[in-house]
């Protein structure tokens, strides 16, 4: 408790306070203007964490990851254009309801649905991330080497519809992680003699790169256009905007379901919100007695989306925090920006940082009662900031990704690692692989080769030892299930229609 005390007072200083409500302001626009992601609003703020305190910092990074989930349901209810990839499932019926005239309550049930699933992950993750760090003790090299190999294959494999599109991203990220000096011997690998590449690639001006980078290049190619048309939420009828006891009946039970759903899909490394919101609001769909009105305008498939996606925050933090293995983009950029600040995640972190481990999670907390709020009082004002036009707000964007990506190092090289890794990011979006495992693989490749090497450096270059010990063989099993697992599902998809139909 004096921990939790603490954090909080840190917390409620003006100048935090402050910090975070500008993040959620920014988190919440940013969710809800199409074509911009979270995960870009988090990778482009990075670099301005660099010279804050550690507190300050999470609460910035926390408060944009929070309300840009949310953020998406405001286009995706009122444009039929999700504003984050989370948001997708939620249009199918928030733009119904908004085109009946009860867009304010769409709007109401995505932010009620949203604080629950944020809300239930954050509890989830004080409960479940110490008793998991304190098993991940009991860890050798062996056994973090085959928890890694888990990891990477599940990033791989399950990102996207296919699984070799998959595990060609988690390959380049592989790759691309090997460039600089051996780990254990700092021999200097694939720097074909150009110094900067001594330390790797820079990993803020990679993942801007990715991201922001890649997703300017793909607007561009669209014009900057989306040609949707807003619903206006003036003169709206009051009384067909309230949410009636029937309707918080009908949601109840889909909502509290998919803050399950989304929770446990956030745990897994590198699946992220998307999915989640797609497996929460097909759950409602399965278990509705009235499965004919999705798609429709049913309220309930808005709370079970929301519900779902938003549970994502929380979980996907618990194996950030206790393994150091990131649960989806956002994530493994905020990994990173710990990183920065020189606080190591995994079981020690507990040990070592518990007061950053507190901050986190009263910052959670923190940003859930910002947007609740921000979305009860200033929702008309934000709706209007979708009107700004993309050829003004992108070039903006740039100049951030420019200045971010230099400040780092002071480096104009690193500048040019943004703008080829941009240029991946965006060749591999035209070819449908997914980018997440990417980064992910990016992240997680150089603690891998360091557990493998020191595992066989224990058993004299016996491979046995990753068989013999009874975790690191499990953890082997579990990889080979999802890989069979995958294989099946793509096999019973490939299927002619006419089969699946019966």
């Amino acid at each position: 408790m004096e921990l939790f005390v603490n954090a909080i007072v840190e917390i409620a200083q003006p100048v935090n306070l402050a910090i975070l409500l500008v993040s959620t302001v920014v988190g919440v626009i940013v969710g809800a203007i199409p074509g911009l992601t979270v995960t870009m609003a988090v990778a482009l703020a990075v670099p301005l964490t660099i010279w804050m305190d550690t507190t300050p910092a999470m609460l910035m990074l926390l408060g944009l990851y929070g309300s840009g989930i949310y953020g998406g349901s405001i286009s995706a209810c009122l444009l039929n254009a999700p504003g984050t990839p989370a948001s997708a499932a939620t249009s199918l019926d928030g733009y119904e309801l908004g085109r009946q005239g009860q867009a304010g309550k769409a709007l109401k049930m995505a932010l009620y649905a949203s604080i629950y699933g944020g809300l239930f992950s954050v509890v989830l993750l004080i409960l479940i991330a110490p008793q998991l760090a304190e098993f991940a003790l009991k860890f050798g090299p062996a056994e973090i080497a085959c928890l890694l190999i888990f990891a990477l294959t599940v990033v791989a494999v399950l990102s996207g519809d296919s699984m070799l599109k998959g595990l060609l991203a988690a390959g380049i990220g592989m790759l691309m992680a090997t460039v600089g000096a051996d780990p254990m011997l700092s021999v200097p690998r694939f720097t074909f003699g150009t110094f900067e590449l001594f330390d790797g690639f820079a990993y803020i001006p990679l993942l801007i790169g990715l991201f922001a980078i890649a997703e300017m290049f793909t607007q561009a190619e669209q014009s900057f256009t989306t040609g949707v048309k807003m619903i206006d939420l003036k003169g709206a009828d009051r009384d067909a905007n309230r949410i009636t006891g029937q309707e918080w009946r009908l949601c109840a039970v889909p909502m509290i379901r998919s803050g399950v759903l989304g929770s446990f899909i956030g745990m897994l490394p590198g699946l992220g919100a998307a999915v989640a919101t797609f497996l929460g609001y097909g759950e409602a769909k399965r278990a509705s007695r009235r499965p004919e009105k999705f798609g429709k305008g049913a309220i309930e498939g808005v709370a079970a989306s929301e519900s779902a996606n938003n549970a994502v925050t929380g979980s996907a933090m618990i194996p950030m925090l206790a393994l150091a293995i990131p649960g989806d983009p956002p994530t493994a950029i905020l990994l990173g920006a710990l990183m920065i600040h020189g606080v190591t995640t995994g079981p020690l972190i507990f040990t070592n940082h518990p007061d950053v481990v507190y901050s986190i999670y009263v910052a959670l907390f923190a940003a859930l009662a910002f947007t609740g709020l921000i979305g009860g009082l200033a929702m008309r004002p934000i709706v209007q900031v979708l009107k700004v036009p993309k050829v003004v707000l992108y070039p903006v964007i740039l100049s951030m990704c420019v200045a971010g990506s230099y400040a780092m190092r002071n480096s104009v090289f690193d500048v040019f690692v943004m703008l080829g890794a941009g240029l991946l990011g965006y060749v591999l979006r035209l070819f449908g692989v997914p980018v997440a495992p990417l980064l992910i693989a990016f992240i997680l490749t150089r603690p891998f080769e360091e557990s493998m090497r020191q595992a066989l450096v224990k058993s004299e270059g016996s491979l046995m030892i990753f068989l013999t010990q009874p975790i690191a063989a499990f953890f082997l099993v579990l990889a080979v299930g999802a890989i069979l697992l995958t294989v099946r599902r793509q096999i019973k998809h490939r299927q002619p229609v006419g089969l699946e139909n019966e």
